[in-house]
């Protein structure tokens, strides 16, 4: 009997019945969505209000911008599908198509990564290139190469991240008061560091429980990891994510962070656990880098594939121009999600036999290098700024 690359065969998959089909997958996917929306309204909405930091406008307003962002994707689809298809001209057809379409998702996922003081103007902008040319172009649901959220917020990082700084950065307004950020997110901090300091990366935003809980500055919606794994456990609970997918991503940025701490001179647990904790490791991996259309669909090629966002956030967050690593990791390797399945179907049809074993050993080797390459620059890196820094521009560099 002949064995199938994908494991279980189609025609037994239960995800075939309409009882439990793609429609009910991504509301359970919009359930996850819940805890973090109510978490980002409490830490950027409600807790700075009863802080007396803003008033009922401003607290409401986190919850306003993420509706937003949603709403927008709705209507730009809508527009779209009605501009380019003359048998969309029916309210009602529109409608159904939108539903199979699942048009809130990629605009709350943009509103959520995003600085609260983000300019309307520029989520418009996020949303637009996300749905519209990152999807809809592509064909609509099903269809798209990249991760639409993920090419929303590149799209805007890349072109008007200057007009976000302007407009407030990634503080919201109880944060901007503290001294002791020195203006920048924890991330920030690590890339004008001198040395792998706790007192530098992690105190001024007070412990590691505080990255945990995700009382700290950074995008709307990302910072909190414990709302996040509760999210995960649901969304694992209702097979919507394979739960090795973002336990394999961020498990590989903690151990090769450990390894950097070791080779530089600090070998404690406290780099790793901040290198996982900070930025949007843990929102990408649960809610961004196992989408189902972007990611490899056979288990093999998901541990290939989150094998390798690991290295990659890792390297780009030391040599990238922004100190984020995780939206570029997963667009990069959206490229290779169909050579990565055909190459891993191969393996798991056939076993480790040549030239599956071959095909196998060129990943393995493939990743082992780019790990070597990340732990050289890491070492290059802060062999440099351990060096006397005797101008300002040099803390920036």
């Amino acid at each position: 009997m002949a064995r199938f690359a994908n494991g279980k065969a189609p025609f037994i998959r239960k995800t075939d019945h309409s009882s439990y089909g793609t429609t009910t997958i991504m509301r359970d996917f919009l359930i996850a969505l819940v805890p973090v929306i109510l978490f980002a309204w409490y830490k950027n909405g409600i807790n700075v209000y009863m802080d007396g930091n803003v008033g009922v406008w401003e607290m409401l307003y986190p919850l306003f911008f993420i509706l937003m962002g949603g709403l927008l994707a709705y209507v730009m689809e809508a527009l779209f599908m009605v501009v380019t298809d003359s048998e969309n001209r029916n309210v009602k057809t529109v409608v159904k198509k939108l539903e199979l379409s699942y048009a809130l998702i990629p605009g709350l996922l943009i509103a959520m990564v995003l600085p609260l003081y983000t300019p309307v103007w520029v989520l418009m902008f996020g949303v637009f290139m996300g749905s519209i040319v990152g999807k809809m172009l592509f064909g609509g649901f099903g269809n798209n190469i990249f991760n639409p959220a993920i090419l929303g917020y590149l799209m805007v990082g890349f072109t008007l991240t200057g007009v976000i700084n302007q407009a407030g950065g990634l503080f919201n307004a109880s944060e901007v008061l503290v001294d002791a950020y020195a203006g920048a997110t924890p991330l920030g901090m690590l890339s004008g560091a001198q040395t792998l300091s706790y007192d530098t990366l992690v105190a001024p935003y007070g412990s590691l429980w505080d990255f945990f809980t995700g009382m700290i500055p950074g995008a709307l919606a990302e910072t909190s990891a414990l709302v996040i794994l509760i999210s995960y456990l649901w969304l694992i609970a209702r097979k919507v994510i394979s739960w090795f997918t973002p336990l394999i991503y961020i498990g590989t940025v903690f151990v090769i962070s450990w390894l950097i701490g070791v080779i530089v001179g600090d070998g404690g647990i406290w780099f790793p656990t901040y290198s996982i904790l900070s930025g949007g490791l843990f929102f990408g991996a649960v809610f961004m880098a196992t989408e189902p259309v972007t990611s490899p669909r056979n288990p093999l090629g998901k541990v290939f594939f989150a094998l390798f966002l690991g290295v990659l956030t890792t390297l780009f967050r030391f040599i990238g121009v922004y100190p984020e690593g995780v939206a570029t990791s997963i667009i990069v390797m959206n490229l290779f999600t169909m050579p990565m399945d055909n190459v891993t179907s191969v393996i798991r049809a056939h076993g480790l036999k040549k030239p599956a074993l071959i095909r196998c050993a060129a990943l393995s080797l493939g990743f082992v290098l780019l790990v070597v390459y990340v732990l050289f620059k890491a070492n290059q890196t802060y062999t440099l700024l351990i060096e006397p820094i005797t101008s300002v521009g040099g803390l920036f560099r």
